[in-house]
């Protein structure tokens, strides 16, 4: 799923291209939380290269990490940021690296081989246990580039960029809240407001604490509704 910054979002995460970010460096926050490998070993994943998240029927979001050149897809179950846990890992052992093209329908998503050998699909009907698929049909028209709605779709940074987290609650004097480099992906989770960042060190996650609080009003809301 790949990412549409908008303005509050793009205010707190910055890109760095040349020029650093002049803020103070603060630890904490109060409406913004840094979740990296370093801190949480469920998102740490060496030489991590592709993901994308999936939302399942029953509402769980599934962040979905391709390693191994291919090889392995872990299964991280974010649906609450602040609770993530590790809950499969799936082989694929003839595997080649690829990128997350789009989705195709709610349980399928395009895969394009980097060797370019062609396009497969990733089928998430068992969420916890991906299969890969032949995808005749997409190889015929020489898939090229995303058709249709991009807003789900996800591809991979081709010059990976550093990323600044900022706390703008004080415009004048913005806290640094954390530097990430060397960043080849992004998604987020409309949801809750997490964003997934990746590079080579896994994944981190910058979450929007009020964001969190007010999808849980909203779940309790609908739960007492039914």
């Amino acid at each position: 799923m790949k990412i549409h910054i908008g303005t509050l979002i793009a205010a707190m995460l910055v890109a760095v291209t040349g020029v650093q970010v002049q803020a103070a460096t603060r630890p904490h926050s109060n409406t913004l939380r840094v979740e990296t490998p370093a801190n949480s070993p469920v998102l740490a994943e060496q030489n991590a290269q592709a993901m994308y998240l999936h939302k399942t029927a029953d509402g769980s979001a599934l962040l979905y990490i391709e390693e191994q050149g291919g090889r392995g897809l872990s299964v991280l179950d974010v649906t609450d940021p602040a609770h993530v846990k590790r809950v499969a890992h799936t082989s694929f052992p003839n595997g080649s690296a690829f990128d997350f093209v789009r989705n195709v329908n709610d349980n399928v998503a395009l895969i394009r081989y980097e060797d370019g050998s062609g396009v497969a699909l990733l089928n998430f009907k068992n969420a916890r246990r991906p299969v890969l698929e032949t995808a005749p049909a997409f190889a015929e028209v020489g898939y090229t580039e995303r058709i249709g709605q991009t807003g789900t779709s996800s591809t991979r940074v081709v010059d990976p960029k550093t990323y600044n987290v900022l706390d703008i609650a004080n415009a004048s004097a913005p806290g640094l809240l954390a530097t990430i480099p060397a960043v080849t992906q992004l998604v987020e989770n409309g949801d809750t407001g997490t964003l997934f960042l990746l590079n080579n060190d896994g994944v981190t996650m910058v979450r929007r604490l009020r964001v969190e609080a007010q999808h849980q009003v909203e779940l309790t809301q609908e739960g007492g509704n039914n």
